[in-house]
């Protein structure tokens, strides 16, 4: 019966995140979803505790990169990186693509993922209405964007919330997790470029239009409200890579570099009449406290009452088979799971098992990849492609679930797959 009730609250809460009726917060829904296990005494407040160990880290760290961010976006940081791409190659949309897909990975790396949907697609949906693109190469551009804000968020620790909350559950360092998924994250970053390119490349040359210099396109400087400010930026962005990499060594946590990188930028935009307090407040996404430690709690319960017993039994057979099978089935397993029940459920789940097998010292590194890349084979996959719907609704365009697969399957499977092989290569 306990079981049976965990199950239940755990598809209820997913459920109204994903279709968030009369605009239901999803921090509500996964707090009441929370709330009803202990009630039911399913959950204890040892298991609170034991939760907030876990995500504490991640959940800060999230905020504090978010924060930076949004500083840096009301600068005009961002849109300055993406004015020079769209107008040295706006008359060359394919090269286009693969700029704005670059520029994508870039803040994903350094920044995070859900970062990347908040900044470019409200740039990507402008520049391809000026250009009067068809709605095809529109896609093209959007699911590049959508793909990159995920694929992209391997190489480093920061980049996304399951990489953060998968390295302290393992232990891992900045320095240790970069060693390890720098060569697949890049490999899965190229992969993206190269094989969203190759499936849109002939339709985007079709519609190509070859015109004179964009007048509609401002100059990149005039993007950027303060240029001190701006200056200043790179270098705090600097002493944040620093921060991260010397954090293994000092047993710094990486929460304390990102709110202290965002706290650096905020007094800098505050000192030149731009770090307005009330608005700061605002930008900051504090809710994100609620919905990583009440989410966690749920998917806990799931694993306290036998629900996701059988994962491990899964995942077991996977890993006799050598380091090559067991990277692709563990892989493909971890995806699978992600884009069933979203991301951040699945890491839980997925170190819960690892921690539960024993297996080989890959399984971590192979999860990450299955969290983060494989993802993308469903629009519930992680809060970033669902994000990604809602801002593309705002813009005018709208896909169905079932559209969004017939792509998502299409584009995710190579990716992950070179992904996982250079994870492979890693590791041999």
């Amino acid at each position: 019966m306990a079981m049976l009730v965990a199950v239940g609250v755990f598809f209820a809460s997913l459920a109204l995140i994903i279709w968030k009726p009369k605009g239901l917060h999803e921090a509500l829904t996964a707090l009441a979803g929370a709330a009803l296990l202990f009630a039911a005494r399913l959950l204890a407040p040892g298991d609170a505790a034991y939760i907030w160990h876990f995500v504490w880290n991640a959940t800060f760290s999230l905020i504090g990169i978010m924060l930076f961010t949004s500083l840096l976006d009301a600068n005009g940081f961002f849109r300055w990186a993406a004015l020079h791409i769209v107008r040295q190659f706006y008359h060359r949309q394919l090269r286009l693509l693969v700029g704005l897909c670059a520029l994508a990975a870039c803040i994903t790396v350094f920044f995070n993922n859900d970062g990347t949907i908040l900044i470019m697609i409200p740039i990507v949906l402008e520049v391809t209405a000026l250009l009067q693109l068809p709605r095809r190469t529109r896609l093209a551009f959007l699911l590049g964007i959508g793909l990159m804000a995920d694929t992209a968020s391997a190489p480093l620790m920061m980049s996304n919330l399951t990489n953060i909350l998968t390295a302290d559950f393992f232990g891992l360092t900045f320095g240790e997790y970069a060693r390890t998924m720098l060569f697949p994250g890049l490999t899965a970053i190229v992969a993206t470029i190269a094989i969203t390119a190759l499936f849109f490349g002939s339709s985007i040359r079709l519609g190509e239009k070859r015109e004179e210099a964009p007048r509609i396109f401002p100059e990149p400087a005039s993007a950027v409200s303060n240029k001190k400010l701006f200056k200043l930026s790179w270098l705090i962005i600097a002493m944040m890579m620093a921060g991260y990499l010397l954090s293994g060594k000092i047993g710094l946590p990486v929460a304390f570099i990102a709110l202290g990188g965002a706290a650096v930028q905020w007094a800098a935009s505050f000192a030149v009449g731009m770090g307005n307090v009330r608005a700061t407040i605002r930008r900051t996404p504090w809710s994100i406290v609620v919905f990583a430690l009440s989410m966690n709690l749920i998917v806990y319960g799931l694993y306290l009452h036998g629900a996701v017993d059988w994962f491990p039994k899964a995942l077991g057979p996977m890993t006799e088979q050598g380091a090559f099978l067991g990277i692709l089935g563990s892989g493909g397993l971890f995806s699978l799971l992600s884009a069933a029940v979203n991301n951040l459920p699945a890491v839980l789940v997925s170190s819960l098992a690892i921690q539960d097998t024993g297996g080989p010292h890959y399984l971590p590194f192979a999860s990450l990849l299955g969290t983060s890349v494989g993802a993308k084979l469903t629009p519930i996959g992680s809060l970033a492609t669902l994000l990604w719907l809602q801002l593309l609704r705002k813009g005018g365009i709208e896909m169905s679930w079932r559209e969004y697969m017939k792509y998502g399957i299409v584009l995710t499977v190579p990716i992950l797959v070179c992904a996982l092989l250079a994870l492979w290569l890693t590791i041999g």
